[in-house]
């Protein structure tokens, strides 16, 4: 199944902004105070409403990007930068550009290794040194096996491992007490959430 057309299915008939109060929440209470003198943020998998439309007295220049095209035409006419682009994709953004990446739960609709794999490498190549990249994850509750066709979902130490493998150093890894509900041919799925802040490393 294609994540992409899952998504722009979704958003053509489902134009009207949303987005997450918990990435929100998030970025207020555990990252603001990590960031406040960002002078560039990008936000990854933004759909057709960035939730730093919602962050008040914010002075970095904002890019949000998305891989659905009917959603970045969706999105309003704001100081936000909205362009279409792909994270599976390489060298989508210059080397050092960005003092935060903050994941918008984009990474989980990355199925493929080669995909995730060329994320991580964009994602590491935009950051600033000592800059931060930020996730809210989907993540296997444990002892359950759960399986989405157009997203992944890896367990907590599959993640760690991973962002780890990629150059960045985690400073704050919490799985909260929030979960995601997925409906998947009328079933229900839940998946616990994974909230983690990482540092480029030195090289």
């Amino acid at each position: 199944m294609d994540s992409k057309k899952i998504f722009d299915d979704f958003y053509a008939s489902h134009s009207e902004k949303h987005y997450s109060q918990g990435l929100l929440q998030f970025f207020e209470t555990v990252l603001r105070d990590r960031v406040n003198h960002a002078e560039k943020i990008l936000d990854l998998g933004c759909g057709n409403y960035s939730f730093f439309e919602e962050v008040k007295n914010l002075n970095a220049v904002v890019t949000a990007i998305d891989f659905s095209s009917i959603a970045i035409n969706q999105a309003p006419k704001s100081n936000i930068i909205y362009q279409v682009k792909s994270l599976s994709e390489k060298n989508i953004f210059p080397e050092g550009e960005f003092d935060l990446i903050m994941d918008s739960h984009c990474m989980n609709c990355l199925v493929q290794d080669k995909d995730r794999t060329t994320a991580y490498e964009n994602i590491f190549r935009a950051l600033k040194k000592d800059a931060i990249f930020a996730s809210e994850m989907m993540v296997r509750p444990v002892d359950k096996n759960i399986a989405i066709p157009f997203k992944r979902i890896k367990t907590a130490r599959e993640l760690e491992e991973e962002i780890l493998s990629n150059k960045l150093r985690i400073i704050y890894f919490m799985i909260t007490k929030d979960f995601f509900v997925n409906v998947v041919n009328g079933e229900e799925i839940i998946c616990d959430v994974l909230r983690v802040i990482a540092k480029k490393e030195s090289v």
